[in-house]
Formats: structure tokens, C-alpha cells, sequence
């Protein structure tokens, strides 16, 4: 399974959506920050739907043209949660691509 996507709205992402079969297998995750001038502040977590939400990172500032590796403990039970991103909307528009394998 890989998954790629570029996100370039400031709403909150979901990469992989609870019950749809797709497995929560992962071994790593990367963030690019392709924006050319400015940080990105990122939030990588799996959210139950009911309010639970457990992070993997949280407001960390990815550096303009820099790209964040995730590879230890990225596994979750994809039919109880689902996997989701968010950028600080205080660093205005994001431009990133996430790669998940």
C-alpha cells in the first residue's frame, strides 16, 4: 500500500478513512514542505470520530523545502480510527506532500 497526496488547502486532511479497508499498516510517513519561503507547522494524528484524537506529531514546523520522516510506531487499527493531517493556519496556505508506504 502507498499513498500519495498533495495538500494545498488549509482544512485538515484525511488520508486514511476509518472502515473503508484500507489497512492502517504503516511504516513511514513523509511530509514535504514544498512552500519556498515559509515553515509549516503539521499535525499527524488518527481520530476515533467521537472526539478521541491521538497525535503522532503535533505543531511541528517543517522547514521550507524540507521533508519530515515518520518511520517508528505509525500502525493503527484502520477500523477504528482514521488517519488525518493538519497544518497551522497561521503559516498561511500550505503546500505539502505526504507519502505513506
Amino acid at each position: 500500500m502507498a499513498i500519495y497526496k498533495n495538500i494545498t488547502s488549509g482544512t485538515t486532511t484525511t488520508l486514511i478513512t476509518k472502515n473503508t479497508g484500507v489497512s492502517g499498516r504503516v511504516n513511514k510517513m513523509l511530509i514535504s514542505n514544498n512552500n519556498s519561503s515559509t515553515a509549516t507547522g503539521v499535525c499527524a494524528m488518527i481520530d476515533d470520530g467521537s472526539g478521541n484524537i491521538f497525535y503522532f506529531i503535533r505543531d511541528v514546523k517543517i522547514p521550507s523545502g524540507a521533508t519530515l520522516v515518520l518511520d517508528d510506531n505509525l500502525s493503527f487499527d484502520s477500523s477504528q480510527y482514521s488517519l488525518r493531517v493538519a497544518h497551522d493556519s497561521g503559516s498561511g496556505n500550505p503546500n505539502l506532500t505526504i507519502i505513506i508506504k
